[in-house]
């Protein structure tokens, strides 16, 4: 039976980027014959044509009226058929021109779970200042309070088998950015197979939509709140 891969992209107002995420995305899917595929567009209340860009573009557009990264992941992930799920942002700044790669290595070591390291190779002025130093403390943070080894506690690009949500209760993770370290702690609390590969990570597209100061608060609260939420 072959395998089904769920690609599953939250969007905020991305109409400038989406297109060009969705259009790389159909240009290498076309060529991998062994899996059959289907995009999932999680629109998160956007005020802009992102919804129409990304079904023009071939995406299965959901709606998601709850704002926040997390909510539009648990609505996207909640609707996804694959076997396989891949993440990544409408933004642009994650190549998914790897799919192949994370297939290969999803299949040749039977992994649960992929994630990617932005640091290996970040494009010039691809995360700002604050961002970069905000991110390493809470990889640090995460590191320290959950005795785990994580190169990127915020990557927004996963690889990962669908069957584990079956073992991560949505109910206790965030509807926010802190969704993004949360199911990567939850994959290591679970132990399952994890792995973090290097990425290149591309300058965005667009306006930035996150707050460094803010986001990075939140995440550091939700670090120490998370731990007493897991059994």
């Amino acid at each position: 039976m072959v395998e089904k891969v769920s690609i599953v992209i939250p969007a905020y107002n991305e109409e400038i980027a989406i297109g060009n995420t969705l259009d790389l995305i159909n240009s290498v899917i076309k060529n991998i014959k062994s899996y059959e595929f289907e995009i999932i567009v999680v629109n998160n209340n956007s005020k802009d044509s992102t919804k129409q860009v990304a079904e023009k573009h071939g995406a299965l557009v959901l709606d998601e009226l709850n704002l926040g990264y997390g909510n539009a992941y648990k609505k996207g992930m909640g609707f996804a058929t694959g076997d396989i799920v891949i993440t990544g942002d409408a933004d642009a700044s994650y190549p998914f021109e790897d799919i192949p790669r994370f297939l290969k290595l999803m299949a040749e070591n039977d992994f649960d779970f992929i994630n990617t390291n932005r640091f290996a190779n970040l494009e010039k002025n691809s995360m700002p200042v604050l961002n970069y130093f905000g991110n390493k403390l809470l990889t640090l943070m995460t590191n320290g309070i959950y005795g785990v080894n994580i190169k990127d506690s915020q990557s927004g690009m996963w690889i990962f088998k669908k069957e584990i949500l079956e073992n991560m209760d949505f109910d206790i993770m965030g509807g926010g950015m802190p969704f993004s370290q949360e199911i990567k702690i939850y994959s290591k609390h679970n132990n399952n197979k994890f792995v973090e590969i290097p990425i290149k990570y591309r300058k965005r597209l667009g306006e930035k939509k996150l707050n460094p100061l803010k986001d990075g608060y939140d995440n550091f609260i939700n670090l120490l709140n998370f731990k007493k939420k897991l059994k």
